[in-house]
């Protein structure tokens, strides 16, 4: 058994890999796609098959396939390093070994159980056309000349939304919302949304991902990306192969890929920081970033934001 569990990891070496993988994400999915593209490229016999959407929909279908018995991803790659640990914890993730050499041990927090492949920041998206001085620090969207101006994903669908409200909850008190909120914050229901709404004019600030507005700015939006100077939020987005993957080797396979250069490049081509400490910067960001670790948002937290800002889950 263990010969054949090995025999399409040695074949891969020579494109010869053969069979199929489940893949949840809550990643973009034209990146997601250029990804699978380049590493079917590779492995042509490799299927690829990907089920995408907010994280918080990703969380509660593993939640509901695991409640019925039938698991169906090999590999899971979203945003919410929480529900990660809790899968962990129960025993339900594969450990892999470092996947690459040079690889930052730091980005791997669960002990090989999972891995970073690149870094993304919440930050301020800017739309110079709306608002004349940006933002410098978390406190001066409460400032009246950002009233009615700034947006945020919701955090029941989007995970980089879910650790900007705890993080910033966590740090600077509950209150902080309470008084965004009467600065007039409107919520989107994701980061693509809003930042095609910020490029339009309809916000003059929002609280996104640095990649998605970079994204934004290769299209021609006149949009300004701002790192606050007392930390931009680094979201985890871990990936990791499941304990009851029916293609571990392959699963493996394509983590160690996301790992590659030429994954890398894509990366950063497609505006995120790459993980591995060789790999090229995404175009026009700055080489250092002061980054805070993110929170995630436990349940108490997201219901008082709910009925805070008049959302349903």
């Amino acid at each position: 058994m263990r010969g054949k569990a090995l025999f399409p990891l040695l074949l891969a070496g020579f494109g010869l890999a053969q069979g199929s993988l489940t893949l949840y994400t809550s990643e973009v999915l034209g990146d997601v796609n250029a990804l699978v593209e380049a590493f079917r490229a590779k492995n042509p016999g490799v299927e690829v098959k990907v089920f995408r959407s907010g994280t918080g929909e990703v969380v509660a279908k593993v939640r509901a396939e695991l409640e019925a018995g039938n698991p169906k991803a090999d590999l899971l790659w979203f945003a919410n390093e929480d529900f990660m640990k809790e899968l962990a914890a129960k025993g339900l993730l594969m450990r892999v070994p470092p996947a690459v050499p040079s690889y930052p041990l730091q980005y791997a927090s669960g002990g090989g159980l999972y891995y970073e492949v690149r870094l993304l920041y919440n930050v301020f998206g800017v739309n110079r056309n709306r608002v004349a001085q940006p933002p410098a620090l978390w406190q001066d969207l409460l400032k009246p000349a950002y009233r009615d101006l700034v947006a945020m994903p919701d955090p029941n669908f989007s995970g980089a939304a879910l650790a900007t409200l705890g993080t910033l909850a966590s740090r600077l008190g509950f209150d902080y919302f309470v008084r965004l909120k009467e600065n007039g914050l409107k919520i989107e229901q994701s980061n693509p949304v809003l930042q095609q709404k910020l490029a339009r004019g309809e916000y003059g600030v929002s609280i996104t991902t640095d990649f998605g507005l970079r994204q934004e700015i290769a299209k021609g939006a006149p949009l300004e990306v701002v790192y606050p100077k007392d930390g931009a939020i680094l979201v985890p987005t871990p990936v990791a192969v499941t304990s009851w993957s029916k293609s571990p080797e392959l699963a493996k396979l394509f983590l160690r890929f996301l790992l590659s250069p030429e994954a890398q490049r894509i990366f950063a081509e497609r505006g995120y920081y790459p993980v591995m400490p060789d790999a090229p910067k995404p175009k026009g960001a700055p080489e250092k970033v002061v980054g805070l670790r993110a929170r995630f948002a436990d349940p108490a937290t997201l219901d008082r934001f709910n009925q805070l800002m008049g959302l349903r889950r």
